[in-house]
């Protein structure tokens, strides 16, 4: 398995993410598309040679893209005309992972608001990821979604439900162990329950800062995931903590050494 980074973990913007996370020895980063995509980097052809070039100098590959936009521009969205951006910008996002050389890309399962419920939400879902899924198909970018909380994906049954409502090769999982725990399930059973489906893995602890600390069995997870098959990337959304470089080399090492004893 490879390991990975969020540039948010190691509070710092994409190409110094990058930069650093290749010092650190990272395999990957994953980075996060705001709200303010429009004046983002990455929405600059020049700004996506850049990052490109940043992780082949640094031998850091970018293998993610986190849709963190969807938190305010929701498929789920009783608006049709943010449904739309919501839309535009995950077939757009996907060109720009072509670019970057990342495969898959992170969609947090948002809720729509107050007034959409579980299931309306998970319909809006089902629709309207079916209608860009193609263009994934077509760009070799995966889709993922992530369990998150206040939305309709927050058990491995509801991801299921998902994305087997959509049915696309292009789309799959994005699984967060921390998250899991979270929201009271049990990660090693509901890695087991996903098996193919899981495409790409969030790693955090819960009430632990730095691995190892907190309540998420990371360990029988890993154990888990190489039971299924899984060779994939493992990212972290650790916090970065008033020392993100400290943080990332030791939550490094920590998996590693996790990694190194299987």
């Amino acid at each position: 398995m490879k390991i990975g980074i969020r540039n948010g973990s190691l509070a710092m913007d994409p190409l110094a993410a990058i930069e650093a996370a290749g010092q650190l020895g990272y395999d990957s980063v994953e980075l996060d598309i705001g709200a303010d995509y429009a004046e983002s980097i990455m929405w600059q052809a020049e700004g996506r040679r850049s990052l490109y070039d940043a992780s082949r100098d640094n031998d850091c590959e970018i293998a993610s893209l986190c849709l963190g936009a969807f938190w305010q521009i929701s498929p789920a969205s009783p608006d049709e005309y943010v449904r739309a951006e919501a839309s535009e910008l995950t077939t757009t996002a996907a060109a720009f992972a072509t670019e970057l050389g990342a495969q898959w890309m992170l969609l947090p399962v948002t809720p729509g608001g107050d007034e959409v419920d579980h299931d309306e939400c998970s319909q809006r879902w089902i629709e309207e990821v079916s209608a860009v899924a193609p263009v994934a198909e077509d760009l070799g970018v995966h889709y993922c979604l992530e369990n998150v909380g206040r939305g309709c994906g927050k058990s491995a049954a509801d991801l299921l439900h998902l994305a087997l409502g959509i049915d696309s090769p292009a789309v799959g999982i994005y699984y967060d162990i921390g998250n899991a725990v979270a929201f009271e399930n049990d990660p090693v059973e509901e890695i087991q329950q996903l098996g193919e489906f899981i495409r790409i893995v969030h790693v955090k602890d819960r009430e632990g800062d730095l691995l190892g600390e907190g309540l998420v069995p990371i360990e029988a997870c890993i154990k888990a995931l190489v039971g299924i098959g899984y060779d994939g990337y493992l990212v972290l959304e650790t916090p970065a903590t008033d020392d993100p470089m400290a943080a990332g080399a030791r939550n490094l090492e920590y998996l590693q050494r996790l990694l190194d004893n299987l």
